[in-house]
């Protein structure tokens, strides 16, 4: 596995931001995935079954994009400005 880092952490705020097209990517799928099932949620108000299954795909992109984020930064979590 290539060990080049994809986010870098973001110079005001909390977070990381995208450096690299393989960062964007994951970004732009995790935001399309979150989309299509607020999409799903917002036409399938009567059907529990379906609130449920759109609402756990809401998580699994963001932990995703929250985990690859955390292993493809640049500065490990808590360590912002210590050098």
């Amino acid at each position: 596995m290539n060990h080049a880092y994809w986010f870098k952490p973001k110079m005001i705020g909390y977070g990381a931001t995208p450096t690299s097209w393989e960062a964007w990517a994951v970004t732009a799928g995790a935001a399309l995935m979150v989309w299509a099932s607020v999409a799903a949620i917002a036409s399938h108000r009567s059907s529990s079954a379906m609130l449920l299954t759109s609402f756990a795909s809401l998580f699994v992109p963001t932990i995703a994009l929250l985990v690859i984020s955390m292993e493809k930064n640049q500065t490990p979590p808590g360590l912002k400005g210590r050098r």
